[in-house]
């Protein structure tokens, strides 16, 4: 996998549950979340943005929090939706100019109303009643 991954769990389950897997793969990632400390996350940052560390996963707590300005992503995936649909924007706008920035969301047809907040209620309905696994859009 390329290094630059932002990793957002909108969860702390999920954010446990990711943390598990990502340690039994032997993957190269840091995590910051609503308990780490204030040097643990310097630290998760600082190699996040030198490429020491491919992979960061991070907490929508956290972000609810303290609204870190993450450097260094490439490609944000967004294992579960946000909560609130203003972190959707301030997420996608972390992602580094140079390159080419991606951008992935995992959604089910559960996430109806989370979906709607981000990308409006016609959309929504739309992307959720499609027969389509995969979208882009801009």
């Amino acid at each position: 996998m390329q290094g630059g991954v932002l990793l957002f769990a909108s969860s702390y389950f999920e954010y446990i549950r990711l943390s598990s897997f990502l340690k039994s793969q032997d993957a190269s990632f840091c995590r910051i979340g609503e308990a780490t400390s204030q040097q643990d996350i310097s630290r998760a940052r600082l190699w996040f943005f030198e490429g020491q560390k491919k992979i960061l996963l991070y907490s929508e707590r956290s972000h609810f929090f303290h609204r870190y300005k993450i450097r260094g992503g490439h490609h944000l995936v967004v294992y579960s939706l946000p909560g609130r649909k203003d972190f959707y924007p301030e997420l996608v706008n972390m992602l580094g100019e140079s390159g080419n920035p991606r951008c992935n969301v995992l959604f089910s047809r559960l996430d109806l109303l989370k979906l709607e907040r981000i990308v409006g209620t016609s959309s929504a309905r739309r992307l959720i009643s499609s027969d389509k696994d995969m979208f882009v859009f801009c």
